[in-house]
């Protein structure tokens, strides 16, 4: 991460900053499960925990950081900023093996724990480069330190590396997307236009979990202009009870989510204007938004502003918006995702050639901006496979990213957008490379071939389902079952399929495990001698 000036300007730093000189009492973090911190609380430390950084690491190199949705959390992401780290957010939720991949892709990594690790992660993180956040503010307590920031030259800034999001990859391993300090400052720009963001002050609900992309939209909201984060964890999110009675006291007046989220609030008929009477704004990104959401939500919540967003990791959370109002639910087709950002511009291409399609019609959608990210972590075969150079229309140059996602430009300039070139899907905003799940399935010795399809009704992919071929014996390496040789009783394949999907769970997150496994005798192939995916996915789809 080759540092591009001196100023040390840093947007999330220099706000959290300011607002802690000039409200210092003002609440930036609160959660039902975990202490609330102040903004001047919050600085402290971050700024505590950043002297830790900087007196127990050397160089600039990326740091992991493992935690949950707590203060400690937020503060060792900007502590990691504040010491010249680009941070790595690693929710202490996901699996063990899920967590060593990240960690073995960054060489010499240092891990900063914000949370109490849980026992399968301590044997592979205590180790040289391990630190405890909660530690350095229990010891600068003790010793009666507060402790002054380090100086602006030390900040990550300009073209530095902000932070590293590991999504799903092709080869069942996770990839790392370097987002760097400007793309987050452009991102911000455009961020603090947003209806209510721009008031400043607002409470933003915080529900994805830092692993995720999505999290960056409430994080900066909040912390650039005053805000505060209201987090909610996996615990209340499975107990909606515990949620509802929690929101009803939030106060958040911005909603961060998922439309699938959201479909599982409007199931009960009290997630209304009248428990969340502060409500207004829906920010949605991460997949698709379908007219019935919208249309719940802006039955139950009519003060409230629906909005669109698209825009993979790769270029910063988002680079489109637009609100959802009579005129988008009166259109049968799918909901528009907006217009791009400022610095930003959209190509609809011949993904094959390169070359634009004619006005209208559907092509790859490839981003050309100042938020497009540097690329993948030292992977540079993959970095050269999806961005490169290019410019602007007024000629300015600008980094450009293939997204592999399928739309359109209507008449009224908004994206839309149409599915995917390959097999990545979303899945509960979660981004999910089905070559990843089948590597993992077909890493178990029971298992001979693997094809996971994505479950669809509506529109919608609901979950994951798996088929598999079994190893004869049920171990690698020996003759496949007889093609016609049934697979064994209703009840064996039962256990079979909860016996597959344990093993799954070791190593990849849940939201990464099919809900269905079926077993085959043999996998169907397609005219081309591939494995017929598309009769497959027909017949979980019904």
């Amino acid at each position: 991460m080759a540092s591009t000036g001196t100023t040390g300007a840093n947007v999330l730093l220099d706000s959290v900053m300011r607002w802690a000189r000039l409200a210092p009492d003002a609440p930036a973090f609160s959660a039902a499960s975990c202490q609330d911190a102040t903004y001047a609380q919050l600085w402290g430390q971050a700024c505590v925990i950043a002297r830790g950084l900087d007196a127990h690491l050397a160089g600039r190199g990326p740091v992991l950081v493992l935690g949950r949705k707590t203060a400690t959390t937020v503060a060792s992401f900007l502590a990691c900023l504040m010491s010249g780290h680009a941070y790595v957010p690693v929710d202490v939720s996901l699996p063990a093996r899920r967590v060593h991949d990240i960690a073995g892709q960054i060489e010499g990594a240092a891990c900063l724990a914000a949370c109490e690790l849980p026992e399968e992660l301590a044997p592979m993180i205590l180790e040289p480069g391990y630190l405890d956040a909660r530690q350095l503010l229990v010891d600068a307590e003790e010793r009666g330190l507060k402790a002054a920031p380090l100086p602006r030259e030390r900040w990550v800034s300009g073209e530095e590396t902000q932070y590293i999001i590991f999504t799903s990859g092709t080869t069942g391993r996770p990839k790392g997307i370097e987002v760097t300090a400007a793309n987050v400052a452009r991102f911000s720009e455009w961020l603090r236009e947003f209806p209510q963001v721009r008031e400043g002050g607002r409470v933003f609900l915080d529900q994805a979990h830092y692993s995720f992309d999505l999290s960056e939209f409430e994080l900066v909201g909040a912390l650039v202009t005053g805000g505060c984060l209201h987090a909610v964890d996996e615990g209340e999110c499975s107990d909606f009870c515990a949620l509802f009675d929690d929101l009803s006291r939030s106060g958040v007046q911005v909603w961060v989510s998922t439309p699938s989220f959201a479909d599982l609030c409007l199931v009960d008929k009290s997630f209304d204007q009248r428990l969340l009477p502060n409500l207004r704004l829906f920010l949605f990104c991460g997949e698709t938004l379908h007219h019935t959401t919208a249309a719940k939500l802006r039955e139950r919540f009519p003060q409230a502003v629906v909005a669109n967003t698209y825009g993979p990791t790769e270029s910063t959370v988002a680079v489109t918006y637009c609100q959802i109002g009579e005129k988008e639910l009166a259109d049968p087709t799918p909901l528009p995702v907006g217009r791009p950002r400022r610095g930003t511009e959209l190509r609809i291409v011949n993904h094959q050639t390169g070359e634009p399609v004619p006005a209208g019609q559907t092509g790859e959608i490839v981003i050309v901006g100042d938020t497009v990210a540097r690329g993948y972590w030292q992977d540079p075969q993959k970095t050269q496979a999806a961005f490169f150079e290019s410019q602007m229309g007024d000629g300015t140059p600008a980094r450009a990213y293939r997204t592999g996602d399928l739309g359109r430009i209507d008449e009224d300039g908004l994206l839309r957008c149409e599915g995917r070139l390959d097999s990545l899907v979303k899945l509960n905003g979660f981004r999910i490379e089905l070559g990843e799940v089948e590597g993992a399935l077909e890493a178990l010795p029971q298992v001979q071939q693997a094809v996971v399809v994505p479950a669809t009704k509506d529109g919608r992919v609901r979950s994951l389902c798996a088929f598999v071929v079994l190893a004869a014996g049920g171990e690698k390496g020996e003759k496949p079952g007889v093609p016609g040789e049934k697979p064994g009783s209703p009840r064996d394949a039962l256990a079979l399929s909860r016996e597959l999907k344990a093993e799954l769970a070791r190593s990849l997150p849940a939201y990464m495990v099919p809900r269905q496994v079926r077993v085959l005798e043999r996998m169907p192939l397609n005219a081309n001698g591939k494995a017929d995916r598309r009769s497959l996915a027909a017949s979980v789809s019904r």
